[in-house]
């Protein structure tokens, strides 16, 4: 049965383990700073894969994360086009990991978003971390089988994903130590030692730039002292929660008598407090993306509920010197997905599109960015729950999605006439029935919940990039010029 296919696949992959870390002199629960940016060793990715495969045989607190996940995907997993066996391949548990990350997270994974790397296995033990999702995807398939990826080995990726983002985190906490001198085997002197140490490792975490003056402590010290972005100080408050649910978490561990002011001066309870951190940072700063988005939104003309804002009108609040946001160039924008010029006198920027897209993310690093939370994903999450199944009657949809709210749209309602005519078109190309994972229905939801749900991007485009990474690779910025920018107010 299933235990005898997990028994065959944990000896596999102990074999595998073995094998791969025969290759790695040390495979130790961090990399070193020097390799901690974007390389990671094949033989950790390995172990710690392995880990989480033993924890589902397990009891105790692994395993009830691992059943913690299952709950959380079972929806997305019933969901999901499967084989005769009841399995999902790769791209389908690709697709589900993204998913996962960015709604419960915040975090887009490269290697998993649908512009991931492909992994080729080379003599190399250390690997761009951007691949790591697709090895840690091809070891479990290469030892479970291509026809057993169901729910409990996509939790398992879930926590091993989880883990690394977290063995990251301890890099960098290591790395934050370092930076001020202190040892990580001695307790920390004071609230200011404590509140120092982790503010330099937020900032190394939500700014990954800063790492390049990690040797420099003054030159940190002067990053935290002048707020080093925009929310940083609502961050910190937000911190502070995070502190107290992280106390509350461990009362059994700690001793009352230890003393209320002692509690994160030792190194394990700093780790516990940057996994908290960076777990859940994502769904703090989505408050920031959900102003954000607002704020796109009333520029938008009062005759128009079509998720479009007229660019000469995003450009307006930067010419009026009222914002340093939205001033991305035309040729970024539509680079990112972002720009409907379907009306070359009247181009728009499409506000989900622009919201969710990278070049709005922070912390981006390694192979994972902080973004903001894709709210189509819990839209869909509703609908997926509901129906359970990759397909469905058009009627039955259009009942859900008319019962449906969003951030914007009240419910219940009456579907439009042309949004129910799109239904039954996409039922009219696949048997009488409704796929809800293909591009039409992706579609399909943009025009139902325009502020919420992205257009689907273009196949075969380009991976979308970071400002900085356009920068870097076309030698120009991804900043519309005034010139630009005028010409296009004069156009409205």
């Amino acid at each position: 049965g299933d235990m005898a296919k997990m028994r065959c696949t944990l000896a596999a992959i102990t074999v595998m383990t073995f094998l791969v870390t025969a290759r790695v002199a040390v495979a130790g629960y961090g990399l070193r700073a020097s390799e901690t940016a974007e390389r990671v060793s094949q033989g950790l990715v390995a172990q710690q894969l392995f880990t989480e495969l033993t924890a589902l045989l397990g009891h105790g607190a692994s395993h009830a994360r691992l059943t913690r996940f299952e709950d959380a995907l079972r929806p997305i997993f019933s969901a999901m086009p499967k084989n005769a066996a009841g399995s999902i391949d790769q791209g389908v548990a690709r697709y589900a990991l993204h998913r996962y990350f960015l709604t419960h997270h915040g975090w887009y994974i490269r290697g998993l978003a649908p512009d991931g790397e492909r992994w080729n296995e080379s003599s190399s033990t250390t690997m761009l971390k951007s691949r790591m999702p697709t090895l840690i995807l091809e070891l479990l398939e290469e030892r479970v089988g291509r026809e057993h990826i169901g729910l409990a080995e996509l939790a398992v990726l879930v926590a091993t994903v989880e883990d690394l983002v977290h063995g990251d985190a301890f890099e960098l906490l290591e790395i934050a130590y370092e930076t001020h001198n202190i040892s990580v085997d001695r307790p920390l002197q004071s609230r200011k030692e404590e509140d120092l140490v982790i503010q330099t490792f937020m900032l190394y975490f939500l700014l990954p730039h800063t790492q390049g003056d990690r040797h420099n402590s003054n030159k940190i010290l002067g990053y935290l002292k002048r707020s080093p972005y925009f929310g940083w100080s609502e961050t910190l408050v937000w911190l502070e929660d995070v502190k107290e649910t992280v106390k509350y978490q461990d009362r059994g561990v700690h001793s009352p008598f230890s003393g209320e002011q002692q509690y994160f001066r030792d190194f394990p309870s700093m780790v516990h407090l940057a996994e908290q951190f960076v777990d859940g940072i994502g769904t703090f700063q989505d408050i920031e993306c959900k102003e954000f988005k607002h704020r796109l939104m009333e520029l938008e003309d009062q005759d128009r509920n079509d998720g479009r804002v007229l660019l000469s009108n995003f450009y307006r609040t930067y010419m009026a010197g009222g914002s340093s946001a939205f001033s991305e160039s035309p040729e970024f924008l539509k680079h990112l997905g972002a720009l409907d010029d379907s009306d070359p006198r009247r181009p728009s920027v499409i506000v989900p599109n622009f919201i969710y897209s990278r070049s709005n993310c922070l912390a981006t690093s390694g192979f994972h960015s902080l973004c903001c939370i894709d709210e189509c994903n819990v839209l869909m999450e509703t609908l997926e729950r509901r129906i359970a199944h990759p397909v469905a009657q058009p009627s039955l949809v259009a009942e859900l999605v008319a019962a449906l709210p969003s951030d914007t749209i009240a419910a219940p309602r009456n579907l439009s006439g042309s949004l129910r005519r799109k239904l039954d078109k996409i039922a009219e190309q696949h048997s009488g029935l409704v796929p809800l994972h293909g591009r039409m229905f992706a579609q399909f939801m943009h025009h139902a919940f325009p502020n919420e749900c992205p257009n689907p991007r273009a196949s075969g485009t380009e991976a979308p990039m970071t400002g900085r990474e356009w920068q870097k690779t076309k030698h120009t910025s991804h900043l519309a010029s005034q010139e630009v920018m005028q010409q296009l107010a004069d156009l409205a």
